[in-house]
């Protein structure tokens, strides 16, 4: 039989040839542009438990927003991996939400300061039957998820001298993040930006909610059109966290850690657009366990309904293309709107 990860490719080109027919064939009648203030990366992070410990920032507009701009985003993400190798065993079965306030300010005309205020919820959830519902349809294998109590949460990592054992539901705030940019570059084709940020120790850690420690980040952002004559939009980042010692991860945690990012926006007509999405980063930990120590890698896919020049809607899902290195599923819904200076 073939294999998890050749099953899931197939899927994904699937829907990858099913897009393109779909951009490609509507372009020819719908080519409408949109402002540039309205076009923007889709909100997506890595919730898996561990990943979600780092500071991995989302993927933003490298344009600085004129005044003030928030953003209320939301994240169901479905786990199961259970795994050992050597002496270290990971089980990560269970289902994580989380609720972030995004503020974002600019002033002094190419700067802006950025507040995220993320909520977490832990619990063993309630997509078990629909995901297994999915693959059957589609002819894809459960990973022995049928062995298994449907919605259950146990999330443990055993190994690298740590036991890190979650079983009861918790929820409550995450780590706060803040982040200062400047606009470097800008044109009416182009922006590139930079940005430093710290991720502060605000989320328990014996209720998974954070790493309890601080991690500083730096990065690059860019943002354009191409062509200057068609309504495709590209935003990307790359980026480094300098990260501290997580009493969750154990004494194999890598402590500097790099992440990228490469967001596609076709605008379909004046309201609509059509979004692609790949984020990556390096492994959480020095492993023998594949989930923590491999790239992490998502693509993501998505619209967004913009409603005016000052506000717009997404949503979309996104697949762990490197599997098993983030969640199985996730579900993203987001509103984005910009208030008047």
């Amino acid at each position: 039989m073939p294999s998890t990860r050749v099953w899931r490719w197939t899927a994904i080109s699937a829907v990858m040839r099913f897009l393109k027919i779909w951009v490609l064939g509507g372009s020819a009648f719908i080519c409408s542009p949109v402002v540039w203030a309205a076009t923007a990366p889709l909100t997506v992070s890595n919730l898996s438990p561990f990943s979600l410990l780092r500071a991995l920032p989302e993927q933003r507009t490298a344009q600085a927003p004129v005044g003030l701009q928030w953003e209320l985003s939301g994240m169901i993400a479905n786990h199961f991996v259970v795994q050992s190798a050597a002496a270290e065993m990971l089980y990560l079965d269970g289902q994580t939400d989380r609720l972030a306030l995004s503020l974002r300010y600019g002033f002094a005309n190419d700067w802006d300061i950025e507040l995220t205020l993320p909520w977490l919820h832990h619990s063993g959830g309630f997509t078990d039957a629909g995901i297994e519902r999915w693959h059957n349809v589609f002819g894809l294998p459960n990973g022995d998820r049928d062995r298994y109590p449907k919605n259950h949460l146990r999330y443990e990592l055993n190994g690298q001298g740590q036991v890190s054992r979650l079983e009861r539901s918790t929820q409550g705030l995450g780590d706060i993040e803040v982040a200062l940019s400047r606009e470097l570059l800008g044109s009416g084709s182009a922006h590139l930006a930079a940005s430093i940020g710290v991720k502060s120790a605000t989320g328990s850690t014996q209720q998974w909610l954070g790493s309890g420690t601080t991690d500083i980040f730096a990065l690059l952002r860019f943002s354009g059109r191409f062509p200057d004559d068609a309504p495709l939009y590209w935003h990307g980042q790359i980026g480094t966290t300098w990260a501290g010692e997580s009493p969750l991860l154990g004494d194999a945690q890598r402590r500097t850690l790099w992440f990228t990012g490469l967001s596609l926006e076709w605008a379909l007509t004046s309201a609509w657009s059509a979004l692609l999405q790949y984020d990556a980063h390096s492994g959480i930990s020095r492993s023998h366990l594949a989930p923590l120590d491999q790239t992490a890698g998502m693509l993501s896919m998505g619209l967004r309904w913009r409603a005016s020049e000052k506000w717009s809607v997404d949503f979309g899902f996104s697949e762990d293309v490197v599997v098993e290195t983030a969640p199985d599923i996730n579900f993203l819904l987001s509103v984005r709107v910009a208030l008047d200076p």
